[in-house]
């Protein structure tokens, strides 16, 4: 007797289209940063445009490595179990609203404030309710970023609501 499907006994095949979002991010983010630092002098952009070359480098292969599988009929490019209305994808899209949020007040808020309450709203959306634990974590990376990157490279991130006030401090 002939089987009438091929695929009996044999597990479903995997959806790997979702494995191919976040290389494709990473990708579009090196090309934008290479693109809109191509003006800047080469000791400027120097770690960027190394890390960004072994980036789009690791996200060749798996571009390859995925495509492959699907070329063999062994993946289909389905999102799988990331296009179901799950609480984990709910989280996942509750990040995403609130990543998008923090990258359009980005210039109103300023990068230290808009960090510290970003991360209160994340951390509290993945389940931490200990304020204590919220206001430390938010805080300290806050402060790191701010004393780090702004404070002590002088980079232009911006500082919004609060540049009168670290201008008056001298930081």
């Amino acid at each position: 007797m002939i089987n009438a499907n091929p695929d009996a006994g044999r597990g479903a095949v995997p959806a790997l289209g979702a494995y191919f979002i976040i290389p494709l991010l990473a990708c579009g983010l090196t090309v934008y940063f290479l693109l809109s630092t191509a003006g800047l002098i080469w000791e400027a952009r120097s770690t960027g445009t190394f890390i960004g070359v072994i980036l789009l480098g690791l996200c060749g292969a798996q571009f390859i490595r995925l495509g492959l599988k699907v070329a063999r009929g062994e993946a289909t490019l389905g999102l799988g179990e990331l296009a179901e209305n799950s609480f984990y994808n709910r989280l996942r899209l509750g990040l995403l609203v609130l990543a998008i949020a923090f990258v359009a007040l980005l210039p109103v808020l300023g990068t230290t404030l808009g960090l510290f309450l970003v991360l209160i709203a994340m951390v509290r959306l993945m389940g931490v309710r200990s304020w204590r634990v919220l206001l430390a974590v938010a805080l300290i990376t806050a402060v790191t970023v701010h004393v780090l990157l702004i404070y002590l490279l002088g980079s232009q991130l911006p500082q919004g609501l609060l540049k009168p006030f670290f201008s008056s401090l001298g930081i």
